[in-house]
């Protein structure tokens, strides 16, 4: 059973954690918001993006709702801000390749979030 959280934000999570189908959400706007960084160095200017994320998550209500996606090799939380529907991106590469993880979240976003290609 996936956590609260991403269970009524509209996420289940198949057999893989890198299996996630977005189900409809609430009818309204769907928004990716990144925060960037170097994952394991909390602290640094080069992690700014990704400690700002995690405040947007805590007082959104799902700060302990991170999925990895393997997809896009990040972790993805969902929530509700008013009739939009946010999707939390945490990528898990280096500084300079997160924009590979942003574009490829991005691209299942515009293709409606269905099952990941290597999904049965």
């Amino acid at each position: 059973m996936p956590p609260p959280g991403l269970w009524r934000a509209g996420l289940r999570l198949s057999r893989g954690m890198s299996r996630c189908v977005l189900e409809p959400g609430p009818p309204g706007k769907r928004w990716l918001v990144a925060g960037l960084g170097n994952p394991g160095m909390p602290g640094t200017r080069h992690s700014v993006g990704m400690a700002v994320l995690g405040q947007l998550a805590r007082r959104l209500g799902v700060a302990e709702s991170w999925v990895r996606d393997r997809r896009c090799a990040a972790d993805l939380a969902l929530a509700s801000l008013g009739d939009a529907q946010l999707v939390l991106l945490r990528p898990r590469r280096l500084m300079n390749a997160n924009g590979r993880s942003v574009a490829q979240a991005s691209n299942a976003q515009a293709a409606g979030w269905h099952r990941a290609p290597d999904a049965p």
